[in-house]
């Protein structure tokens, strides 16, 4: 199955998209499905209705992606990179469905769709196909986006739903991001370059506070338990050593001893971020890698500290000033 379907192909009024979703299986009608990608970063306002999984910027619209497992009451597990979103065009609207997984696309004789058993009212099932045994829902989307405009569902916070859905680890985190900056790079046909990290940050965590960076500077992540520090004499206690990366060897620093001035407490979860600008790489100590957010640059005050606080939803947030901190000459070993 290709990563991209358009409605382009597919041309037919009886042709579907078919779907897992959880362990259940389903059918779109192809022909209001625009595309197929895969998960991409979302980003998330403030608070939004349950069944809504994030928002995307697609063809330069704020769109919603639907979460159908919390409309449909279906256990709900954590997205993976190999998570899809069905890109659906209805009269009104463009949104996006999440799936676990796209299995066909074909032609459905509409002949063979039966009513089941219970009634249909105030339901979003048009029908039931059976296909070699198995029943697949055949979405009704009409009633599904009437539910959407009437519903009153209780709200949900960002950080509960990020915390319970996206994926966490930083290989995912990166693959997302750079598949979101290739869609905008695809569908509004802006140079990657230009909106490689606008206005984006990655947060982590060190001891009791919550830092961040631009993900501008950011050149990857690496685990600190799959690295080779090499521990390098006369140097300030902040300087963990040198690390190899792709053949460059760059000064590690250990945030918390620069900072506060006591050692990084070293667990499974402890992540060398590697910082670089246009003259120098360096690798910096995090705890833990947190969520990503945006930060609008007139919210933050300019100035010379290599920190400056930032406050998001009554939650301090300490924006490392790299600039600040690599002109630091004490930061490398020569």
């Amino acid at each position: 199955m290709n990563e991209v379907a358009t409605a382009e192909n597919i041309q037919e009024n009886d042709v579907y998209i078919f779907v897992k979703i959880g362990n259940s299986s389903y059918a779109f009608p192809a022909l209001n499905v625009l595309e197929i990608i895969k998960l991409v970063e979302l980003e998330y306002p403030e608070k939004m209705p349950s069944y809504i999984a994030g928002i995307l910027d697609y063809k330069g619209k704020i769109i919603n992606i639907i979460d159908l497992r919390t409309i449909l009451k279906i256990d709900v597990k954590e997205y993976d990179v190999n998570t899809h979103i069905l890109i659906i065009q209805s009269k009104e609207s463009i949104y996006g469905i999440i799936s676990d997984e796209i299995t066909d696309i074909k032609k459905i004789d509409s002949a063979i769709v039966s009513s089941p058993s219970y009634s249909l009212i105030g339901s979003f099932t048009k029908g039931i196909y059976l296909n070699n045994g198995e029943s697949i829902a055949v979405i009704n989307l009409e009633s599904l986006e009437n539910w959407i405009r009437t519903s009153n569902t209780n709200e949900t916070s960002f950080n509960e739903k990020a915390a319970r859905l996206l994926p966490r680890d930083i290989r995912s985190k990166e693959i997302l991001h750079q598949r979101k900056l290739q869609l905008l790079e695809k569908t509004q046909n802006i140079p990657y370059k230009n909106i490689q990290n606008k206005d984006a940050y990655i947060s982590f965590i060190i001891g009791n506070s919550t830092y961040c960076l631009e993900i501008a500077y950011v050149g990857g992540f690496y685990k600190y338990s799959e690295t080779k520090i090499i521990k390098i004499p006369c140097t300030p206690n902040f300087v963990a050593g040198l690390i190899s990366i792709k053949g460059d060897y760059l000064t590690v620093i250990d945030l918390k001893r620069y900072f506060d001035n006591e050692p990084s407490k070293i667990t499974d979860k402890s992540t060398i971020i590697v910082i670089q600008s246009q003259d120098f790489k360096v690798g910096f100590i995090a705890d833990e890698i947190s969520a990503n957010l945006n930060i609008q640059a007139g919210d933050l005050f300019p100035n010379k500290n290599e920190v400056i606080e930032y406050v998001k939803d009554n939650k301090l947030y300490l924006v490392l000033n790299v600039a600040e901190i690599l002109n630091n000459e004490k930061i490398y070993v020569g």
